[in-house]
């Protein structure tokens, strides 16, 4: 079915080596496209044959089913890294990832990134659900998006025209593929500064969060002004609770860990139970933001 195209083309492949959780069964196809018009062609060819599609980056904020995905999975998070400054703006394939655009950006100057180092995923992840953090989102230095539509158009639309509010776009809940960004960039002339404020931001995530442990990242959204989910977990003394190796970690009620051997069931169980007990002491209803595939 993929005979034309030269990148990596795997059957049955387990989505748990490429997922920041860990957790889930087989997918269909498995593609590494290494650059857009690879992404373009295995896009097309698997649309033609009526395949479901999911794009993914650094795997970071989704839970793949027990069952597996019963489609083609095309990932860019490690290809698809193309990014340089031009004339009046960043250029940043979707693989790129946020963090290695801050510590670039802040190399050379130039401020208003380094909100992303503490966001562990690529541009297109990002794009899609206006990603952010420090009180800062993509929106902010956004410029432009360059996408492939439900027909496989390849189209760009300014951030005005691409919707983005908290945590959402109007590429979220579509078939849309991202394939670039481009940001509005604003030079600094005390480049150390720069430098020292990204680092510095990074080093408050590591004492915020748990580090090298499996896990989505935040599992419900955090708006800037409140109800944050960590603290609303923790009033409800779930820190710490756990189903098979599912556990919610005791460093921060957003978390959720794989211990070893999680399944997704178990995740989705654990998930609902944080959702539903917050609503039901507190009365407050939180929005989850990791996706189920």
């Amino acid at each position: 079915m993929f005979q034309r195209l030269s990148c990596r083309v795997e059957e049955n492949f387990s989505m748990k080596t490429i997922t920041t959780m860990a957790v889930g069964g087989a997918c269909k196809y498995y593609i590494v496209p290494q650059n857009i018009e690879e992404l373009q062609l295995a896009t097309k060819i698997s649309r033609d044959r009526g395949m479901r599609l999911l794009v993914m980056g650094n795997g970071s904020n989704i839970i793949v089913d027990d069952e597996g995905f019963d489609g083609v999975v095309l990932h860019i998070g490690k290809r698809l890294g193309q990014m340089r400054i031009e004339q009046d703006c960043l250029y940043a394939e979707a693989g790129v990832t946020l963090p290695n655009i801050a510590f670039t950006m802040a190399k050379e100057g130039i401020k208003g990134f380094e909100f992303m180092v503490s966001i562990p995923g690529t541009v297109g992840g990002a794009v899609m659900m206006n990603a952010g953090s420090s009180g800062r989102e993509l929106s902010d230095v956004l410029q432009s998006v360059t996408y492939l539509d439900d027909e496989g158009n390849c189209l760009t639309k300014t951030a005005e025209e691409c919707q983005l509010s908290f945590r959402s776009s109007g590429f979220t809940g579509t078939n849309s593929i991202i394939l670039s960004a481009k940001f509005n960039i604003e030079y600094e002339t005390d480049r150390s500064n720069l430098l020292l404020a990204t680092r510095e931001i990074a080093n408050v995530r590591k004492k915020k969060f748990p580090m090298n442990v499996a896990t989505v990242g935040s599992t419900f959204k955090s708006p800037a002004n409140g109800p944050h989910p960590g603290k609303c977990i923790e009033a409800v003394g779930l820190k710490g609770h756990r189903i098979g190796d599912v556990e919610i970690s005791p460093v921060h009620g957003n978390w959720i860990i794989n211990l070893g051997n999680a399944r997704s069931q178990d995740v989705k169980s654990l998930i609902a139970i944080m959702k539903d007990t917050v609503a039901g002491q507190l009365g407050i209803e939180m929005e989850r933001e990791v996706i189920f595939v």
